[in-house]
């Protein structure tokens, strides 16, 4: 009974969250998701730009070995095209977790975001939902790339 109505605290106070609080948990969890390796919160845009430089040296690595005349050369070209698109999520990603902790624009952010108030509350429905639920590894994948073609776009509009 005790558990329950912790429980039960624990639901309505995050209901009560604002939509840029709930934006805020989605970036921190996806970003945290990406960064496996980070030590602390205060170095998670650090590792963030390592992992962005990094994305950005193998996607030059791919760019001078396209040849679109032999398969490993448009192996190459596949291979840029995902670093580069890896690239532009990661940073599309440390703009929206930088732009979510500056509480001077909380309230214009929540009225941009209340034009989108369906969006980001199914998104967060879905992470606080799959957070609970048990997934298979390979699901687990599918599930974060398909979150991340639904959040790219909101997150796209912030800026």
């Amino acid at each position: 009974m005790f558990f329950q109505a912790i429980s039960k605290k624990q639901i309505e106070r995050d209901t009560k969250k604002d939509l840029y609080e709930q934006l805020q948990f989605v970036v921190v969890t996806l970003l945290n998701r990406e960064l496996p390796s980070h030590y602390a919160a205060n170095h998670i845009l650090y590792t963030a730009n390592l992992r962005l430089e990094e994305l950005k040296e193998l996607a030059s690595y791919h760019r001078k070995r396209i040849n679109l005349y032999s398969s490993i050369g448009q192996f190459h070209k596949e291979a840029y095209d995902l670093a580069i698109k890896n690239t532009n999520q990661l940073q599309l990603l440390i703009d929206s977790y930088i732009t979510l902790h500056i509480d001077t624009d909380r309230e214009r952010i929540n009225h941009r975001l209340s034009f989108k108030d369906d969006e980001v509350i199914a998104l967060y429905n879905e992470l606080i939902d799959f957070k609970k639920a048990k997934v298979q590894q390979e699901m687990q994948e599918l599930f974060w790339k398909a979150y991340k073609q639904d959040l790219m776009p909101l997150l796209a509009e912030l800026r």
